[in-house]
């Protein structure tokens, strides 16, 4: 058996050092221990032991193991399942195989050196070039015994282990006086400051996968037989510690190997013929991969969380992972929509949750490489909030789009539909028939329908049957229609609508969501939604899990026989009133005021999404048409904004003659508009319409 560690490896050179040189490296490494043990306690939450899992260790016997036999090395199965408190986890490749990043070195192949690094006599902790290297690292949070808040620094899966053993040692009784973790150098069999050296030659330390207690007791040392000690092997000479069997025993539990049993070959027994073995009791190592650490953790009652998803870095999908339970910030996540052969565009609705800063996202080609500030947005989320919003997205030839985070998020997309050439589409998909902004349904009015078509029944929408939305209005052989749906007046403090047909809520129930709401909040969200039949009207059915008012503005319809089809537009900010516009820098778009846009040449109608921020009072934005708009009535909306809030909503708006388009705001708030595509006799894209399926959740991907 060989316990070679990534901490102290087989040294590539003999090492002779003056006694003088130990006493002053002794006396600085005392010195940065006790640095350590003082650290400020502003550190990373860490994944701290909850309810720790009891094991048969018994802690009565205090006597120092001086000369130790190590388990057998722990089987696949065993780390898999958690429970290695018999064997020894000791897997030998390196820590980069095994999940834990790749750190910059301070030279390179070539011997010349990299700019940032500062040698301080013992590491190279603290240097400008490990700055990225250093803040992906956590600390322990709050107090371990005697081991002060952020004393000790590791990654996330390792820290938690470490934290889960210091606190059972100590709460059985074993005394710790100083402790240090991460610490960036090369080996102390090689030399510490890496010369000539590559990063297999690093200590473990450099990755926080290890850590030193107790140095002054429990010194490295390397031992050999000789006639004072009485010994014919190394591994039977008594080596200078403080520490039990039942403290290594505890270690095992936790997945840490000890350096107690000798690098270099180690002493599986104190019988194991060896000429000189290297001790190192005061280090205790993590072998292990990421997966294991979790694993291990688990089954000793800590919790730790790590989120694994593809991500598209460039062009190339890669497998990424996060100490964390949703995507992080800069993650291009692709998302596989199962689209129809040929489409080149999908329409998704798009939710977002468990940001902890205001937040968006972007939805992008997974096959083009896209880098720095995004331009544009496809659905914005304010700290704590849960919200929805509508969008055409491009589709490379996977079938698939990417979604950028702006900051760590929850992301749910639902597809709704897609858009393929009309040489591909075939006779049942739609083109898109734009009809005058209609107000279909106003619940505050009294006009609550059911799925039967019974009408005026007052009162919010009911969460015990379906809510019905009669369309008379509908196109003659319309497959879906394009709706702004607005919930008001909710009565509970967070839930969802779900539209569809009455048919398939009926049959299928709520698998999907069109928007999500708060208590007392308004929000709005365009939705396509498959047309059947509300009694003997066309129309659609709606379904909430909290009571409401709800008011549907029908804005249009897909039908074979439909006007237009769809020209998509490479994703542009057409306005940010927060920036430089036409009236003004940093000004809001007034309360009353309307605000002319262009769309592009030959665009019979625009889609865009209207994102309203930084309002002064409760508003709605109305988009038409110059010369049709009528903003004394609100007869229709587009998208509606709260104070604190940032809402964002897809509309699909009507261009005049001259290729101008208007948006009216009701109340004082700044307003940012992109645009997606454009409809118009020439567009060549078609639509299908699907019932709503949900194709992505990442709340589920969180392991």
């Amino acid at each position: 058996m060989n316990p070679h560690t990534g901490s102290e490896r087989r040294p590539r050179r003999a090492n002779r050092i003056a006694p003088f040189v130990v006493l002053v490296g002794l006396v600085v490494y005392a010195v940065m221990m006790f640095a350590m043990l003082t650290a400020p306690a502003s550190a990373k939450a860490s994944a701290a032991p909850a309810t720790v899992r009891t094991t048969n260790i018994d802690s009565s016997d205090s006597t120092p193991w001086v000369t130790p036999s190590m388990p057998a090395r722990c089987t696949d199965a065993q780390i898999a399942s958690g429970n290695v408190v018999s064997c020894v986890v000791s897997k030998f490749s390196e820590p980069a195989e095994r999940g834990w990043g790749t750190p910059p070195m301070p030279f390179n192949a070539d011997g010349s050196t990299n700019p940032g690094w500062k040698w301080l006599g013992w590491s190279y902790t603290g240097s400008e070039a490990l700055r990225a290297w250093e803040q992906a690292l956590w600390k322990n949070a709050g107090r371990i015994g005697s081991i002060k808040a952020g004393a000790v620094q590791a990654p996330a899966g390792a820290l938690v282990l470490f934290e889960g053993f210091l606190a059972e040692v100590q709460a059985k009784g074993y005394k710790i006086r100083d402790v240090i973790g991460y610490n960036f150098r090369c080996t102390s069999n090689t030399r510490k400051d890496c010369v000539g050296l590559d990063a297999k030659s690093l200590s473990n330390h450099s990755w926080g996968l290890a850590i030193d207690f107790n140095v002054g007791a429990n010194p490295e040392i390397r031992y050999a037989p000789s006639a004072e000690n009485g010994a014919t092997t190394a591994c039977a000479v008594p080596m200078r510690t403080d520490i039990p069997k039942w403290v290594v025993d505890t270690a095992q539990k936790w997945g840490l190997l000890w350096g107690g049993y000798g690098w270099n070959g180690g002493c599986a027994t104190p019988t194991t013929q060896r000429s000189s073995i290297l001790r190192d009791p005061m280090h205790f190592e993590f072998r292990g991969t990421a997966d294991d650490a979790v694993a291990i953790a688990r089954f000793n009652g800590a919790s730790v969380t790590r989120y694994c998803s593809n991500q598209v870095e460039g062009t190339t999908t890669v497998r990424t992972c996060a100490w964390a339970d949703r995507p992080q910030a800069g993650w291009r996540t692709p998302i596989v929509l199962q689209a129809p052969a040929g489409a080149t565009a999908a329409l998704v609705n798009i939710t977002l949750t468990g940001a902890s800063t205001d937040a968006f996202v972007t939805a992008e080609r997974c096959d083009v490489a896209v880098s720095g500030e995004r331009a544009w947005s496809n659905g914005n989320v304010s700290k704590g909030g849960t919200v929805a919003n509508l969008a055409v997205v491009p589709l490379d030839s996977l079938g698939r789009f990417c979604i950028f985070n702006s900051h760590p998020m929850h992301v749910i997309v639902d597809a709704q539909g897609f858009f393929l050439p009309s040489r591909v589409a075939g006779p049942a998909s739609g083109r898109f028939t734009l009809v005058t902004p209609t107000r279909v349904l106003d619940t505050r009015k009294g006009d609550r329908c059911d799925a039967a078509g019974a009408c005026r029944l007052g009162g919010r929408a009911s969460t015990s049957s379906l809510n019905g939305v009669p369309v008379p209005q509908a196109p003659a052989g319309s497959t879906s229609l394009l709706a702004n749906v607005t919930v008001t007046d909710t009565a509970i403090a967070g839930g969802f609508l779900t539209a569809d047909s009455c048919e398939s809520l009926a049959a299928r129930g709520q698998t999907s969501s069109n928007l999500n709401f708060g208590a007392n909040d308004i929000v709005s969200n365009l939705a396509i939604v498959t047309v059947g039949n509300v009694g003997a009207t066309r129309g659609f059915c709606t379904a909430t899990t909290g009571e409401l008012h709800q008011i549907v503005d029908v804005q249009g319809a897909f039908s074979p026989a439909g006007q237009w089809g769809l020209t998509l537009t490479p994703q542009t900010r057409l306005v940010d009133t927060r920036k430089c516009h036409v009236d003004g820098c940093g000004v809001r778009r007034p309360a009353g005021g309307i605000l002319r846009l262009t769309a592009p040449a030959g665009a019979s109608a625009v889609l865009v999404n209207i994102t309203l921020t930084d309002s002064v009072a409760s508003g709605y934005v109305q988009a038409d048409k110059c010369s049709a708009l009528s903003p004394s009535t609100e007869t229709a909306s587009n998208a509606n904004v709260i104070p604190g809030r940032t809402a964002a909503n897809l509309a699909v708006v009507p261009v005049d003659a001259d290729g101008s388009f208007c948006l009216y705001t009701s109340a004082a708030t700044h307003m940012i508009v992109d645009i997606q595509g454009s409809f118009s006799p020439s567009g060549d894209l078609r639509f299908v319409s699907m019932n709503a399926e949900r194709r992505f959740d990442s709340r589920s991907n969180a392991g």
